[in-house]
């Protein structure tokens, strides 16, 4: 059997008068009695558009059609999608009810719809309804899509087949893994609320509330954060999470707060142009900008780094710190104060390294400094500034 009509013609009329030249109409007894369903080895729809391009066609081994009912039922259905006359998606099944002579098709099983081109994105589930007039896919149970490094799952979506917009709908979740890690071991997910993805173009629009976590082999979570909404490109891989942004890293026990930020999944790097504050225990650390390697274990803290301590702080020009290993970098203008005796130390670099507490113990191996500290009136020192070369100084 063989149909094919236009969108605004030969509907159920065209596929009822097929149905009837091909002789497998038995007689009615009686008007009141069911007629047996009609049984095909094999049977091939489509539709074409106004303009008459391939708009959707769908094909199966065996399928009955009950005619009082228009109703299809086809086993092992596959079908194509065309956008602008081109194939767009392949989508398979393990059946297929055909409602009124194509006006909606449900698929039932194993879903799937493979994207021929771009991204060669799949996605999944267990249960789609196709509405062909409206080019309108909604995925009932279980939505997931997958591409090589990641997948993505929600409580239903929608892809729209004019548009290859995909509407996630309730809690979305993407996770991301490397070539040498386990896709069933996630090291990044990412949660959001309803989600639109344009999957020509990349664009993704999240509402919140957000949240992301990296985790080692065994599970455990290095980095947290939170935001209000999400949007950005997934081509490119930039993901801009709206304020008030809060990263967490619960192994040094740190608690980042910060405006609008953009996150590189694709890198793990992270980065504002907006003044923020961070927390290390009882260290608190402020700045113009950062930008942090996630895969390096590394934060460069730019444009007037400040690090304040109980009884003590240190403004530079850059800081940079290593949370893998616990070393701290201050370089250019360095100065150094502190209340006790309101000693005050000059340099042009320090490196320091996060000890007990959060606390940071800075040194100048190899360099100069300059102090500077003032006593009490009742005993005269000389307070002339003196350099003095590779001296510790505790901070």
């Amino acid at each position: 059997m063989f149909l094919s009509h236009s969108s605004d013609h030969c509907r159920g009329g065209c596929l009822v008068a097929l149905l009837l030249l091909t002789g497998c109409v038995s007689e009615q007894p009686s008007a009141t009695v069911q007629s047996p369903p009609f049984v095909f080895r094999s049977l091939k729809l489509e539709q074409k558009t106004r303009k008459g391009l391939m708009d959707w066609s769908l094909n199966s081994p065996e399928a009955r059609y009950e005619l009082n009912r228009r109703l299809v039922r086809a086993v092992q259905p596959v079908g194509v999608l065309y956008r602008k006359g081109k194939p767009s998606f392949k989508v398979q099944s393990d059946l297929a009810l055909v409602v009124n002579d194509g006006e909606q098709i449900l698929l039932e099983g194993d879903v799937k719809l493979q994207q021929l081109n771009g991204s060669k994105l799949l996605i999944q589930g267990d249960r789609l309804r196709w509405r062909p007039q409206e080019g309108v896919l909604l995925i009932e149970q279980r939505p997931r899509a997958f591409d090589q490094d990641s997948r993505i799952s929600s409580s239903k979506a929608q892809l729209m087949q004019t548009t290859n917009d995909l509407t996630l709908k309730g809690v979305v979740q993407l996770e991301r893994w490397t070539e040498s890690s386990d896709p069933s071991k996630p090291d990044t997910t990412l949660r959001t609320g309803e989600a639109q993805w344009n999957l020509d173009s990349g664009v993704l629009n999240a509402e919140g509330p957000v949240l992301a976590q990296r985790r080692n082999l065994e599970g455990t979570v290095l980095q947290q954060l939170q935001g209000r909404s999400l949007q950005g490109n997934t081509r490119a891989g930039d993901l801009k999470v709206t304020a008030p942004v809060v990263v967490r890293m619960p192994p040094q026990k740190g608690v980042l707060k910060a405006q609008d930020i953009m996150w590189n999944f694709r890198s793990q790097i992270v980065r504002t142009e907006q003044p923020f504050e961070a927390e290390l225990d009882r260290t608190r650390i402020f700045g113009s900008a950062f930008q942090a390697e996630l895969k390096n274990t590394t934060v460069l803290i730019q444009d007037d780094c400040r690090i304040q301590q109980p009884g003590e702080s240190l403004d530079a020009r850059t800081c940079t710190w290593n949370w893998g290993t616990e070393e701290v970098l201050a370089e250019g203008n360095v100065v150094v104060k502190r209340d006790a005796n309101d000693q005050l130390t000059r340099a042009s670099k320090l490196v320091g390294r996060v000890g007990e507490k959060g606390r940071i113990t800075f040194t100048a191996p190899g360099g100069r400094v300059e102090s500077q500290v003032r006593f009490p009136a009742d005993r005269p020192v000389d307070r002339t500034p003196r350099p003095r070369k590779s001296a510790p100084v505790e901070f």
